[in-house]
């Protein structure tokens, strides 16, 4: 099930599941790995493209710099776990909890992370075009300077969020829960932000060109040129 490791001065990449493993710069790909405990586990540099860790209980676990396209993490426990620089193209981590994990500069194209508990999660820098994040809660989570064209994520809970600097263009946002959120010099062109509500939001600086604030809530908003909406705002700026 587990492939040699590409150093083999570690010699840990035939060790069994379990908490802690050392599978540093493993080959893993297509294990078969759903429901294990590695709380804890060193798989950073891994190769884990096509790998089922369905339900895998993941809580600290390293997985910093990753090859895992395609991987399937519905599920997963990796709350604190550290996601950083990794590879996450197309992979399932749907219904997943990481909440304060570590994900900055992870690529996440076309990741599916719809339900996913993410609540204070670092995903600075991080490369998320085209993602579903529908319903997901990132309440709190660090987004700043992030990719996310195309992003899907309608209905998600982002209050508080700090998505300073942000590519948002094309995202569909609409439902989605923003209050106090800070959207300062993001890009928003085209941004479906309908029934979103974005009450005490900060968009100073951003590009609004053909984004839909249809029925949004704007109470208390500070606009893209500094005024503050009126507390009754719906829809625009008043």
């Amino acid at each position: 099930m587990l492939g040699a490791s590409v150093s083999p001065a570690l010699a840990t990449c035939n060790d069994a599941p379990a908490p802690g493993v050392n599978w540093f710069n493993c080959d893993l790909s297509e294990a078969q790995l759903a429901g294990e405990d590695l709380e804890g586990a060193v798989l950073g540099r891994s190769q884990l493209e096509g790998a089922n860790l369905e339900g895998a209980h993941l809580r600290r676990a390293d997985l910093t710099s990753v090859s895992a396209a395609g991987i399937n993490l519905r599920d997963a426990n990796l709350s604190r776990a550290r996601l950083s620089s990794g590879d996450f193209t197309d992979a399932d981590l749907s219904g997943s909890d990481l909440r304060d994990a570590r994900a900055g500069r992870t690529q996440f194209e076309r990741a599916r992370l719809d339900g996913i508990t993410a609540t204070d999660i670092d995903l600075n820098s991080t490369r998320m075009r085209g993602a579903s994040l529908q319903d997901a809660d990132l309440s709190g989570a660090s987004l700043r300077r992030a990719g996310l064209r195309d992003l899907q994520a309608a209905g998600a809970n982002l209050s508080g969020a700090d998505l300073n600097g942000a590519d948002l263009e094309g995202a569909d946002l609409s439902g989605a829960k923003m209050r106090q959120v800070d959207l300062r010099n993001a890009n928003l062109v085209d941004v479906d932000f309908s029934g979103a509500e974005l009450g005490r939001a900060d968009l100073r600086g951003t590009d609004l060109s053909g984004a839909d604030f249809s029925d949004a809530g704007l109470g208390s908003t500070l606009w893209t040129d500094g005024r503050r909406c009126r507390p009754t705002s719906v829809g625009e700026c008043e």
